[in-house]
């Protein structure tokens, strides 16, 4: 009887603490994201190992040096150099995207199609890996892309497999580009943002181009009204490969400076690369309503 009666106490104590501990619990708290609410367009290398493993899938290295992907490079993967190939010589805004029809042929030259789960890395800080995401997401892609977190320095930091061989041509695909234009602002958009408390101009380039110490078109400076943080706070910078922060570390960063779900949100750099990682970090935290300005600080302080 002794023993019953000493269960017993101990049981209604369990049951008072956590009473007690679902009334501390805010409202605010209930069903917080305690990781990327978008986790899955960032992969880890062995994730990333695993997803080679789908017939559908396309590894696309973005690394800059075509050199450098003919000695070593993830296993079936093609190269394209986004930072470059994306470009449209053509247009008077420098870097400016190319069209959906230029898009669309390159992309069927790396054998993509529609229903195909395009895989992505670059040198290791994804600044080229997330210019392809953002392209491929502006021309229709969107829930059939993900990135490799840290690139190729995660992949060989976890030793997993290379190839050196000369890459054999991938045979053609059917991709078709369908442009998303929720997914991308111009300049008069930009400027309408100034005035209203439903939108943030997000820049993220260096601090020295936003207070205008660091010139690199007609005028310095930035966009009146927009909020700062460079594009690679949101890495991690004290070890050899440069992973994404945590959740909650890129939550208070951007809590600082305002920027929340319920708000439009336009990240824009110089020529909009640094702005695609902006953007790929943001549909990481569940963003959902993003959309960068192309033409950047390139038009911008240009005009």
């Amino acid at each position: 009887m002794l023993h019953t009666n000493k269960l017993l106490t101990s049981l209604l104590f369990v049951l008072a603490l956590a009473f007690i501990s679902a009334g501390c619990t805010s409202e605010s708290d209930i069903g917080a994201p305690t990781t990327y609410p978008n986790a899955d367009i960032l992969l880890s290398a062995e994730e990333f190992a695993v997803a080679l493993n789908d017939e559908r899938t396309i590894v696309i290295d973005t690394r800059t040096s075509d050199s450098l992907f003919q000695v070593s490079h993830i296993p079936g993967a093609v190269h394209f150099h986004s930072r470059r190939d994306l470009n449209d010589p053509d247009s008077p805004i420098e870097f400016f995207m190319v069209g959906p029809e230029v898009f669309e042929s390159q992309m069927r030259g790396l054998g993509v199609h529609n229903d195909s789960r395009i895989l992505i890395y670059d040198e290791g800080n994804s600044l080229g890996a997330a210019r392809l995401f953002y392209a491929l997401e502006y021309f229709g892609h969107e829930g059939h892309v993900a990135l490799l977190n840290g690139g190729y320095l995660a992949w060989l930091d976890a030793e997993m497999e290379v190839a050196g061989h000369e890459v054999m041509p991938m045979p053609e695909g059917t991709y078709t580009s369908r442009v998303q234009a929720d997914r991308v602002c111009d300049v008069r958009q930009v400027m309408e943002a100034a005035n209203n408390p439903n939108m943030i101009v997000f820049d993220v380039r260096s601090p020295e181009e936003f207070d205008g110490t660091d010139v690199r078109a007609e005028r310095g400076g930035h966009i009146p009204g927009a909020v700062h943080l460079e594009w690679s706070e949101v890495l991690i910078d004290d070890g050899d490969v440069p992973f994404f922060k945590p959740f909650e570390e890129i939550e208070a960063l951007y809590a600082d400076l305002g920027i929340t779900r319920d708000k439009e949100v336009i990240p824009h750099c110089h020529t909009n690369v640094r702005g695609s990682h902006a953007y790929f970090t943001l549909r990481l935290m569940g963003y959902d309503s993003v959309r960068p300005y192309e033409g950047s600080w390139s038009e911008y302080g240009n005009m």
